[in-house]
């Protein structure tokens, strides 16, 4: 029976990972797009060439930075949670899509997989030690946190000195660069999503292989198996998610293409670079879209949204308690079926 949940489980994961490519595929080709400088179909097929790029980097260069380990038992009541904790996850990614609302996927699943155990810790399943703190520590907190307010900031403050830099040229000439650096942006947003993202991915997909004892080992991830995450990932990301780039592009803040430039670039210079130094996930969502609402604030006329931006940070602070509540409400139903229990 557990070697059964552990394959669904594997099947969630692979479907999670889906969503989330179709989920977040916005956070890069909303402003190119939207300013024409990639046409949509373009946008998502380079999105999904660059997940997949970033996905197999994970396996041949950086496997070893996949330390995002929340202490899941390596049994029933573990596959369970994560069960839990991935449709859980899923919901919250259609919902977040359905209501046009840019949302962190991994402090959905981290959130809810922090509900689940605690829903076993409640009925008695989960004997153990918690031991909570290490994934409630500011070590993994801080790039999630810090990360979009950092991308806000930077953006801000780099708005002034590059409008003036390029205030004797023509619109044109601006436009067409500004396109450039939009498309080269997406191009290292998309890069270090397949990055972040991937290296989640394996970390529940190897936890499900060392319950179905087939031979794996945490220090020797399968080429194979990364090939076929950053496949889902390409794959979602071809299917995208234009309803939240309608509120990036423009329910959020008002944006020309200059300032558009700018939040591509920040965002996708932390993105990349997080990928290499921290190995947390960083919220690809959260960075994108504080830095697009930093770049056009720096304005002298009114042009954030703020109804939209109140509605924004509403959903990135209730993503983790929300979810850990409904999955939690998951394992607690599902807990008479847990195998070895009565």
């Amino acid at each position: 029976m557990v070697e059964v949940l552990a394959v669904l489980g594997i099947v969630l994961t692979l479907v999670f990972t889906v969503v989330n490519g179709f989920h977040d595929a916005s956070n890069a080709v909303a402003l190119p797009v939207r300013f024409n400088a990639l046409t949509p179909r373009v946008a998502l097929w380079m999105g999904a060439v660059f997940n997949l790029m970033g996905a197999l980097l994970v396996g041949l260069v950086l496997d070893r930075m996949i330390t995002f380990e929340i202490p899941v038992p390596l049994d029933a009541v573990g596959v369970v949670a994560l069960l839990c904790s991935l449709v859980t996850a899923i919901g919250w990614d259609l919902a977040t899509w359905w209501w046009r609302m840019p949302s962190s996927s991994t402090a959905a699943l981290g959130g809810a997989l922090v509900g689940a155990l605690l829903g076993a810790r409640a009925v008695g399943l989960h004997a153990g030690p918690l031991a909570v703190g290490p994934y409630l520590s500011w070590q993994v907190l801080a790039p999630m946190v810090v990360a979009p307010v950092v991308a806000f900031g930077v953006a801000f403050l780099l708005v002034v000195p590059l409008v003036h830099l390029v205030q004797h040229e023509t619109p044109g000439r601006v436009n067409f660069r500004s396109g450039v650096v939009q498309a080269t942006g997406a191009a290292a947003i998309h890069f270090g999503h397949g990055i972040q993202h991937t290296r989640r991915t394996l970390w529940i997909l190897m936890l499900l292989m060392l319950v179905l004892g087939a031979g794996f080992s945490r220090g020797a991830i399968p080429v194979w198996l990364t090939l076929l995450v950053g496949l889902c990932l390409a794959f979602g990301t071809l299917l995208g998610g234009w309803r939240i780039a309608y509120t990036l592009s423009s329910r959020v803040v008002t944006l020309d293409p200059l300032r558009g430039a700018i939040a591509q670039t920040v965002s996708g210079a932390l993105l990349f670079v997080g990928g290499f130094l921290s190995p947390i996930p960083l919220s690809t969502s959260q960075t994108s879209t504080a830095a697009v609402l930093g770049a056009g604030s720096a304005q002298r006329f009114r042009t954030v949204y703020h109804r939209t931006v109140v509605r924004l940070l509403t959903v990135w602070v209730v993503t983790a308690p929300l979810c850990g509540l409904v999955s939690a409400m998951l394992f607690l139903a599902l807990s008479p079926l847990v195998p070895g229990t009565s």
